[in-house]
């Protein structure tokens, strides 16, 4: 798969993602040692180049295997980072926002295993649940908010707290 990214591309993207991503990718080209690859060019559009990525994760190593690993709200719950009841919210996407006239989807949280249940659906995983309250693809490490300490909380957050503890 060929994913073609242009300046205005990463330009539209938000701001947490293109940090990561330009932070990300200087690194990953060196560890794959990539080469940019040509694109013909017709006439009548103004030159642009790509690089061809492979998308491909394979960790180089194991402090690497840890950094990559896949967090799941279940782990903040057994490490105590999540606790049973707190007040969790997800953030709307600019149109439903619109739509409803409020910035969250309000009223879940965490459930007595540690997951958030969502219209019957039970989550481990937040970016299936923003995505399920928004209709569309979402990041819900920075879309899933939680009440800690009287203070609104982005999971990315504490995801960076378990993976310091867990590294």
């Amino acid at each position: 798969m060929d994913i073609h990214l242009s300046d205005a591309d990463i330009a539209q993207m938000p701001e947490p993602g293109r940090t990561l991503f330009l932070n990300w990718l200087p690194e990953y080209l060196e560890i794959k040692k990539f080469h940019p690859v040509a694109v013909p060019q017709q006439s009548e559009k103004p030159e642009v180049s790509f690089v061809q990525l492979d998308l491909s994760v394979e960790p180089q190593n194991p402090q690497q295997e840890t950094e990559h690993t896949h967090v799941r709200l279940t782990q903040l719950f057994e490490a105590g980072i999540t606790q049973q009841g707190m007040v969790v919210r997800v953030k709307l996407k600019r149109n439903l926002a619109k739509r409803f006239g409020r910035q969250y989807r309000e009223g879940l949280e965490i459930s007595p295993k540690g997951t958030i249940v969502f219209n019957g659906q039970e989550f481990d995983k937040p970016s299936p649940l923003a995505a399920k309250v928004n209709g569309s693809s979402a990041n819900g490490w920075e879309y899933v908010k939680v009440k800690k300490n009287d203070q609104w909380v982005c999971l990315d957050e504490l995801r960076q707290i378990w993976r310091k503890t867990n590294d």
